[in-house]
């Protein structure tokens, strides 16, 4: 379930596409836009933690996870 990212921890792209959302449908949950999103996803853009509680949320996933994933998304940029 793990693949992707660097370490081992998937990226924040991999976790949206996992559970099935659109880069529109997450951006309407953290209330901003689609290309927002997607720089965050691209490791362009750090999420606050409102953003990672969210996420958490939206995601069935750990505030930890999240935060590994912005990392991983980080780090395949460099």
């Amino acid at each position: 379930r793990r693949s992707g990212g660097i370490y081992g921890n998937m990226t924040l792209r991999e976790l949206r596409e996992q559970n099935k959302k659109s880069r529109k449908e997450v951006a309407a949950a953290l209330g901003i836009s689609a290309n927002a999103v997607a720089k965050y996803e691209e490791g362009h853009r750090k999420i606050g933690i409102e953003q990672v509680l969210i996420l958490s949320s939206l995601y069935g996933e750990s505030a930890e996870e999240i935060i590994n994933a912005q990392i991983s998304s980080y780090r395949n940029d460099l």
